[in-house]
């Protein structure tokens, strides 16, 4: 009996470590997919009233108006309208941190799928009880 449960115990343990190691491997993964340069080609906004979708709105961009750089130290550029603003960012699991470009940190959930990055989050709105905002920005890559 006392064999069966070290044999589960380390049957876990194996389990445990894999999950860890390949949980570590795909935060690697889009920590490298994010560098380099991002054009972004549109922002939705959807409403929410109570939870429930009210309305959706997507507004497009033009070549050269928003753009991203992620540069492998944690430093990006912000381009807009040929302005450029240095920040600060940090990638845990798919949780993107901007810091330094707005009044606030940005916190978004982000994925980068073939040549496009998409980040999304959610706000609640200050002065209206039950309405929220979710934010979609998809970009293209550069380079």
């Amino acid at each position: 009996m006392k064999k069966g449960r070290k044999r589960e115990l380390a049957g876990g343990l194996i389990i445990i470590l894999f999950l860890l190691m390949t949980s570590c491997e795909k935060d690697k993964v889009l920590s490298k997919a994010i560098l380099g340069k991002w054009e972004v080609i549109s922002m939705s906004q959807i409403t929410f009233e109570n939870n429930v979708k009210k309305a959706e709105s997507t507004l497009y961009f033009g070549p050269d108006e928003m753009k991203y750089q992620f540069i492998d130290s944690n430093i990006g550029i912000f381009f807009e309208n040929e302005k450029d603003y240095l920040f600060s960012w940090t990638l845990t699991g798919n949780q993107l941190v901007i810091s330094g470009l707005y009044t606030k940190d940005l916190v978004v959930d982000v994925s980068v799928e073939g040549s496009s990055l998409i980040w999304t989050y959610t706000e609640n709105d200050e002065e209206i009880p039950g309405i929220s905002y979710e934010f979609i920005h998809t970009a293209k890559r550069l380079n």
